[in-house]
């Protein structure tokens, strides 16, 4: 009777392809948002959900648009460029009906398919799986190390600047400066200030579109340029990053002078001399291509009105007989006049970059069930490619593979001519009992994660690693420092470790502390000290409470100490934990500066919002300043548009409101302009 009813009520539960596509995609983002909002959830609970409803659905890789499965990447495989359109048009046209609901793919009409299965509650004990940022924190102002060996920039201005992960790989955000003028790009919105202390004022705002809700969301500035990226740009149904080029020598005036596209969603981008190289992830419909229109297929580019597809020999691929529907493209636009110097294309997507002054690195997470009949495997690992760039250029080299997931381009570094990853590594445990008087079957899961330090040499071999760090942890943040790496786990308390790479062949940990809570951020504070940056924890439910800073003594890589910490009471968020271009860190003017949401305020027209102002000292860490942040019905606040910056003796508190000025020494409020 069980079995019979349980049939039943599997034969009425088939949802049409619209309702599954509109299940997934909350499933998906009710994910996304979960993870993000309270990291310290289990994995337990977030790996129940995820293959509960792999189980139930029968699906291990689901195409957006019903388009091809993905195979697995053979990373020990080179890509290779493709010969023609016809050839890429073969690659990626249907080949069978794909079945959504249950992953089946064949040759007739779609068809839905059961097994006689029965499933249990599914078990897990590994830690969390939110997907929060561990990048580096904030604005700097001088110091004369190479940051790619974890401290600051060198420059000789008195004004913060964004933070830049390598020395010379320069990265877009909504502030600029050039310490005479603020730029300040929000929405549909570019508002430029003068900067003069208790006489700034707003000088131009320009509107770039009509539309308001247009996507304006990071910028560049080098010398009289101004290189804005509109995120959400759609032309006939089709996703673009548009490149708009301002020249801003005349700041209360500014003209733009061209516009470039290129298809696809905003992935990131990188300035290197005079280029700007802007990474996409490309989407196609294959159920509405036309072999004998590539631009149905292929990703295009557009420069002042002129459009083309990319060329097929910039496109590079596996050989193998089934792709997904996402391509990675790169192009290079010259700062000057947006002219597209260079543009490749990788079929596959791509989750994070990593770009140094002559390479970008591209990740990309896959499923990986390494071997169907082993009943522990690893459910994750990350193809890795190497493109050299130099002056505009875009050249593949090679592609290889780490086991596990990067959080973030922090967890990637190159160094000395080799690669070094840190990932999280999810080995899951799948087991199948039978009952004895029948052919149904339980099948239970349950996983464990563990940190993986690896280090690959310059063709993406690999050359050494560290395995089985933290059981039943996650990797939070990431900072590399030359030949020494530090890292942060977390579950209950929060395990930083030191590794000492060296020896690529043979990297080694040296130290790790354990402390309540956790850092996702680690940043240089002068010689011997690395600030973190998280949430404190219940050290034995590991549920976090409120922001906190960490001051490292790291004197003693072998011996990391926590020197001094400081809980921010009555705060449990802030925009920074997500972003670390909203957090500034300046240890030459001995300010560390980062946004908060107060979760008490009462009504509109109060402090809603606040910006806090730290120091440290030998005795620890002093509240400077705790700065409100006006706010009112008219203006619907962006969810990341708070930063604050400094220039000379002047503190800069921007948001979509109003632009604060306060004297850098005694935070008094010196002025404040409305936009």
């Amino acid at each position: 009777m069980f079995s019979e009813n349980y049939k039943n009520a599997m034969d009425s539960i088939k949802p049409d392809n619209e309702t599954r596509d509109k299940i997934l995609d909350k499933i998906i983002l009710k994910e996304e948002l979960t993870s993000r909002k309270n990291p310290a959830i289990p994995w337990r609970v977030a790996f129940a959900c995820v293959a509960c409803v792999a189980i139930i659905l029968g699906v291990m890789f689901i195409p957006r648009n019903n388009f091809n499965v993905a195979v697995k990447t053979d990373a020990s495989k080179i890509l290779t460029v493709s010969k023609s359109y016809d050839e890429i048009y073969k690659l990626v046209k249907p080949k069978k009906n794909y079945n959504f609901l249950y992953g089946i793919a064949t040759d007739d009409e779609e068809v839905y398919y059961e097994e006689d299965i029965v499933y249990e509650s599914i078990t897990d004990n590994s830690a969390t799986t939110s997907q929060t940022n561990g990048a580096m924190p904030g604005a700097t102002a001088s110091d004369n190390k190479n940051s790619q060996d974890g401290s600051f920039k060198n420059e000789t201005d008195d004004f913060s600047t964004t933070t830049e992960q390598v020395e010379g790989v320069a990265e877009a955000d909504i502030v600029k400066t050039d310490g005479k003028y603020i730029y300040y790009l929000l929405g549909n919105e570019l508002s430029i200030f003068k900067a003069a202390g208790e006489n700034s004022e707003l000088i131009s705002k320009t509107v770039l579109k009509e539309e308001k809700y247009d996507n304006f969301g990071d910028m560049f500035l080098k010398e009289n340029r101004l290189i804005l990226l509109q995120t959400d740009d759609y032309i006939d149904n089709t996703e673009f990053v548009t490149v708009i080029i301002y020249d801003i020598s005349d700041p209360a005036n500014p003209k733009k002078i061209t516009t470039s596209s290129q298809e696809g969603w905003y992935n990131s981008s990188r300035m290197v001399g005079d280029y700007v190289y802007l990474i996409s992830n490309c989407h196609i419909n294959i159920r509405d291509i036309d072999k004998d229109k590539p631009e149905t297929f292929v990703p295009v580019t557009e420069v002042n009105g002129v459009c083309e597809t990319v060329p097929a020999d910039s496109i590079y691929r596996y050989e193998k007989e089934e792709y997904n529907s996402e391509y990675t493209v790169i192009g290079a636009f010259n700062y000057k006049d947006g002219t597209l110097s260079d543009t490749a294309s990788l079929l596959g997507g791509t989750d994070n970059i990593y770009c140094s002054q002559g390479n970008i690195i591209l990740a990309n997470s896959t499923y990986d069930r390494n071997d169907e009949e082993k009943e522990t495997y690893s459910r994750n690992n990350t193809i890795v490619s190497k493109l050299e760039i130099k002056d505009g250029k875009i050249e593949y080299k090679t592609t290889g593979e780490v086991e596990g997931t990067l959080e973030n381009q922090f967890f990637i570094d190159e160094h000395k001519g080799y690669f070094r990853f840190v990932t999280t590594v999810t080995l899951a445990t799948e087991k199948r009992k039978k009952f004895d008087n029948s052919d149904h079957e339980i099948i239970s899961y349950s996983s464990q994660t563990s940190a993986r330090l690896t280090v690959l040499d310059s063709e993406l071999k690999k050359t050494g690693e560290i395995k089985d760090l933290a059981k039943d942890e996650r990797v939070y943040s990431v900072r590399f420092m030359g030949d020494v790496a530090y890292f942060v786990t977390f579950r209950q308390t929060d395990p930083l470790f030191s590794a000492d790479l060296s020896d690529p062949a043979n990297p080694k940990i040296l130290g790790e502390l354990k402390i309540p809570g956790f850092s996702e951020y680690m940043y240089p504070y002068g010689d011997g000290k690395l600030l973190g940056f998280g949430m404190d924890a219940d050290e034995q439910t590991g549920r976090t409470t409120y922001l906190k800073l960490s001051m490292f003594d790291i004197t003693d890589p072998a011996n990391v100490t926590e020197q001094d910490k400081t809980i921010v009471e009555g705060y449990s968020y802030s925009t920074a934990l997500e972003n670390h271009k909203a957090m500034l860190v300046s240890p030459n003017k001995n300010l560390i500066g980062f946004p908060t949401y107060d979760p008490t305020y009462k009504a509109v027209g109060s402090s809603r919002y606040k910006y806090m102002i730290y120091e440290y000292t030998g005795d620890g860490f002093v509240k400077k300043a705790e700065l409100s942040i006006p706010w009112n019905s008219d203006y619907k606040l962006y969810y990341d548009s708070i930063r604050g910056i400094f220039i000379g003796n002047n503190f800069y508190v921007l948001s979509e409101q109003s632009l604060q000025v306060f004297d850098i020494e005694t935070f008094t409020q010196l002025t404040i302009i409305e936009q």
